[in-house]
């Protein structure tokens, strides 16, 4: 899917291209406490240890340690949560006291399922013999019953793990030697999870049991609060403000060698012209990467911007190098906003991708883009229409959520915040001028979330844009405070602090955006939204005694609209509708489409049939029909 596709890649840009460290803070049991107390002050909902707490953060950490469900047994995993009443109570008490003794006893579940499962692996191996056919598909979502289903489980993840790197190198077949250096490889990665359990270095038990501790009591509060490592929040403050340090390389560590698997556009070593995807990285400042770890190389390679780094690769059986690169900063520009258009009558139909919210703090911004792009498309013709595509788009900051929204709007509030105390603001970021006002949809899925939900809504409710694509968005509808784009930051959590309300006074939590015209996307199939995960918040609307403030701030245009509002666009929708419903029905090219995304047929089955971007094709024909009507 291409979705999965696309965040593969960010993934690996962001886990691959900047520095991540050994530990460099490290947590003591004592930390626990403090950091709660924090989290319960700002929490929406959840303010003290209760039974409840108990229960869930139990469950949280067994699961994070065994995501796989390929360590613990069914048994072993129910004993810990068929707690009775006085057992959940006495814990509880123990937490509230400060102590946590409760985690030592699952940590010591979890060193014991280790060993069982190294044992295992150590016999299988030494006699695997790769067999495409024997891989099976067995269920992730169960623990299993018995050793010998658990040997299985193991056994198939083996044959998995050499298919990939079977089909990743394109080979017919493989020798029992090279499908061992693969297992091998395997086996050193799941080695390197495990120390984190067992506590192989001593000196950083307390680190890790608090670590795990603490993570698993903040998932336990709700679904995005969360706690992290500094090299957890250096990842993430990277993905949001779309730049970083180093070279413009994206690494993979394979089990033969490490491998360039991108460039970054516009990086020095894209600059270079010299490197290639697939070409292997031999020597690293004059040092043989074969006696440097990964974390060294990726160390060494995200340093201070501005210092010389030389680089030596192998492709096929020829040396290139060495290279002398200098690091800088690095704008991550696929990673933003980008757009096209289409000619169309006497003007042309702008197509913008928005891919995330995003601030650098400086000179890259979401809005700063967007702007620019509006005017350029001006440029080169009438703009008789838009799409903007925000079908992969999760959020970002809201502060950029807000100014992007007050680009189509000069008066009103965008959204509305409200706390837990009952505290509301009003948020809205306008220059009172339009920078678009013709035919606008807003192209959505069931993966757009949080910020871009509140653009949607906003945008909706005014009556400036329909939405098309899925039945609803994701349904994140809550805010957090977080402390991960501080580089001053000793401690790094995001905690859900309240709920985003519409002007229509409805929380997006759970029910998402409901869309004004259904396009089905890639992602319909799946059950993809805030319903499903663990703890989610409930939604809500806005009670009467709050309708009633808002409705004293209509005389200052505050929050001038408590339903929808009914402009040209919204009274077209009939139409619109009823004319998009009749050209899906009659597309050959939608419902093979929707067979393939429902696993009902293959793309491989009609060469380049149904692989066209079907839901922007459609979108356009809307912003047509809009044009058309509205003429």
């Amino acid at each position: 899917m291409l979705g999965n596709l696309r965040h593969l890649i960010r993934w690996l840009l962001i886990c691959t291209a900047i520095p991540l460290c050994a530990v460099s803070n490290y947590l003591k049991p004592n930390d626990i406490m403090p950091t709660m107390d924090k989290l319960f002050t700002y929490h929406v909902e959840n303010k003290e240890f209760t039974p409840k707490i108990t229960v869930r953060v139990t469950k949280l950490y067994l699961q994070q340690f065994d995501r796989s469900k390929s360590y613990l047994l069914e048994d072993e995993f129910n004993l810990f949560l068929d707690l009775n009443q006085n057992q959940t109570k006495q814990i509880t008490l123990a937490f509230q006291n400060g102590d946590f003794a409760h985690f030592k006893k699952l940590n010591g579940l979890a060193q014991k399922a280790i060993m069982r499962h190294r044992e295992i692996r150590q016999e299988l191996m030494e006699q695997f013999s790769y067999q495409e056919e024997e891989i099976k598909h067995i269920r992730k979502i169960s623990y299993p019953k018995n050793e010998e289903m658990l040997s299985a489980k193991i056994q198939n993840e083996m044959q998995r793990v050499v298919y990939r790197y079977v089909k990743l190198r394109g080979l017919k077949e493989i020798s029992s030697e090279e499908s061992l250096k693969m297992l091998q490889f395997w086996d050193q990665k799941k080695q390197k999870h495990e120390e984190a359990y067992l506590h192989v270095n001593k000196k950083l038990e307390g680190h890790y049991l608090t670590l795990h501790t603490l993570k698993a009591f903040a998932k336990s509060l709700d679904a995005h609060t969360g706690y992290y490592s500094p090299e957890e929040a250096i990842e993430i403050r990277t993905s949001l403000k779309k730049e970083y340090k180093g070279i413009g390389v994206v690494l993979q560590e394979e089990y033969d060698g490490i491998y360039i698997s991108d460039l970054v556009l516009g990086g020095p070593a894209h600059r270079s012209k010299k490197i290639k995807k697939g070409d292997k990285l031999s020597e690293l400042n004059g040092k043989s990467v074969e006696i440097l770890s990964y974390e060294e190389i990726l160390n060494i390679l995200g340093g201070s911007s501005g210092d010389d780094i030389k680089l030596q690769f192998k492709r096929d059986q020829t040396k290139i190098g060495p290279l002398l690169l200098k690091r800088e900063k690095i704008v991550m520009d696929n990673e933003r906003l980008h757009y096209t258009f289409e000619p169309y009558g006497e003007g042309i139909i702008g197509k913008i991708v928005l891919p995330g919210f995003y601030d650098n703090g400086s000179t890259v911004t979401s809005e700063k883009d967007l702007r620019e792009a509006l005017r350029d498309l001006k440029e080169r013709g009438n703009l008789l229409g838009l799409v903007i595509d925000i079908r992969e788009n999760s959020g970002g900051f809201l502060s950029q959520a807000v100014k992007v929204a007050g680009l189509f709007m000069t008066q009103g509030v965008v959204v509305i915040s409200k706390y837990a105390n009952g505290e509301m603001k009003y948020l809205r970021k306008l220059d009172g001028r339009h920078y678009y006002q013709g035919p606008l949809i807003l192209l959505s899925s069931k993966a757009s979330a949080s910020a871009a939900e509140i653009v949607a809504q906003a945008l909706q409710d005014y009556g400036i844009a329909l939405i098309a694509g899925d039945e609803r968005t994701y349904g994140k509808g809550s805010m957090q405070y977080q402390t991960l784009t501080d580089p001053a930051a000793t401690s790094f959590y995001k905690v859900t602090v309240g709920r985003y309300y519409t002007i229509s006074g409805r929380s997006t939590q759970i029910e998402g955006v409901q869309a004004d015209i259904i396009i089905p996307t890639a992602f319909s199939p799946y059950r993809i939204g805030e319903r499903y995960l663990e703890f989610p918040l409930q939604g809500d609307h806005i009670s009467s005694q709050y309708k009633e403030i808002m409705a004293l701030e209509k005389s200052q245009n505050v929050v001038p609209y408590l339903q929808k509002r009914e402009t040209k666009w919204r009274k077209m929708l009939p139409t619109l509708n009823q004319n998009s419903t009749e050209r899906l029905k009659n597309n050959e090219n939608f419902k093979f489409y929707l067979k393939v995304i429902n696993r009902e047929a293959s793309l491989k089955n009609k060469r380049n049939f149904g692989v066209t971007d079907l839901q922007m094709e459609e979108s356009i024909k809307i912003i047509k029909d809009m044009i058309s009507i509205g003429n």
